[in-house]
């Protein structure tokens, strides 16, 4: 955990809390900085205490879905941008790529200061420049040619909104093969999706299957995974990780072969991965061992 993930989450708390009538962030705030100021210590992993400093604010807030109209709204949004989405792969030399690019330029959805940004709304105005922006980094060569010999590639869904822009790559993938099972979280954290925004958007019904994490994290929890999901984990055969959480929580744990679908939305991130602040990342990463 980076020094500057401390004020960002702390951030992030605020806002959150002020998306409940009445709510000023000061009760979910202090519940935070009781978990930061006990658990910080500069080799704990970044997701793994944002979750413990989340569950402490929704717990003093008394709501389990303090993001529930900004996720509605994402997928409304999202929604509506999507036939321009399908008009950039239908001119693409490379859908597949396209697609990738598609589902990383969703990953702008995840609100609060200084993170993307502030509303759905917004994704009108940036959307095509997102696009046009491409791929800082390209792994698509080696993502494409381990899909093409696969049986099940695992998919780990982010935030809603983002998860309508994943459709097409879904679908891209399903086009050549593998079959493509979707994993939503098992409790509503921030603006991921679970199996309830899954069905509203619809793409329950694109994935060949759905499984959840059975938990309440950001990212996923690999030592928390459901028995459903670990037999998912270990019968795929490559990994599709949507967004930062899921870098921070995962990439370090030796998992792969995984290809990390990001835009590169903090420092810390950046650094992490080699490459620049809001750049849109497209990496591919093999098992630890087979490095």
């Amino acid at each position: 955990m980076d020094p500057e993930c401390v004020p960002c989450l702390l951030k992030r708390i605020v806002f959150q809390s002020r998306l409940v009538e009445g709510e000023d962030g000061r009760k979910p705030l202090q519940a935070a900085l009781s978990i930061l100021s006990a658990g910080f210590d500069g080799q704990v992993n970044s997701a793994h205490m944002a979750t413990k400093a989340h569950a402490a604010a929704y717990a003093a807030l008394g709501t389990d879905d303090p993001y529930q109209e900004l996720k509605e709204r994402s997928d409304q949004v999202a929604t509506l941008l999507l036939p321009e989405l399908h008009r950039y792969l239908d001119a693409a030399e490379d859908r597949l790529q396209a697609a990738v690019l598609g589902s990383i330029v969703g990953n702008v959805m995840d609100f609060g200061p200084g993170i993307a940004i502030q509303h759905p709304d917004q994704l009108f105005d940036v959307f095509h420049g997102l696009m046009d922006q491409g791929l800082d980094v390209n792994d698509v060569p080696k993502m494409r040619e381990t899909i093409l010999r696969s049986r099940k590639v695992l998919y780990l869904l982010d935030n809603c909104g983002e998860s309508v822009f994943d459709i097409p790559l879904i679908q891209e993938i399903q086009r050549v093969g593998p079959e493509v099972v979707g994993v939503v979280k098992g409790q509503p954290i921030l603006t991921d999706v679970t199996r309830k925004d899954a069905a509203r958007s619809g793409i329950d019904k694109v994935f060949d299957r759905v499984v959840d994490t059975g938990q309440f994290a950001v990212g996923l929890d690999l030592d928390r995974t459901g028995e459903d999901l670990r037999r998912e984990m270990e019968d795929c055969d490559i990994i599709i990780s949507k967004g930062m959480a899921n870098f921070e929580a995962l990439s370090d744990t030796g998992v792969g072969p995984i290809v990390y679908l990001l835009r590169a939305k903090c420092h810390p991130v950046a650094r992490a991965l080699g490459v620049l602040k809001d750049q849109n990342v497209a990496a591919y990463r093999e098992r630890a061992d087979s490095r």
